[in-house]
């Protein structure tokens, strides 16, 4: 993953060759997927926003409330 930060958005995979249409943000440092996952984004303003979307994550994989995004602005 080059620098295991927060912020990154990375492409999820399951092994080599498994590269598809998942993807994640890390949280916090993430030094156990260096190496093992594409980084092709990162978060540069509203890591806040960030950590208020992942404190609606729960244990079971169920979010606590739903999470909308949106007026998110435009990729150029």
């Amino acid at each position: 993953m080059g620098s295991p930060l927060p912020g990154l958005l990375s492409m999820a995979n399951s092994g080599l060759n498994t590269n598809g249409s998942q993807f994640f943000l890390t949280c916090d440092k993430t030094e156990w997927l260096d190496g093992k996952h594409v980084v092709f984004g990162e978060v540069t303003e509203g890591l806040d926003v960030l950590w208020q979307i992942e404190a609606q994550g729960s244990k079971d994989g169920k979010p606590k409330q739903k999470v909308i995004i949106s007026d998110c602005g435009e990729y150029m």
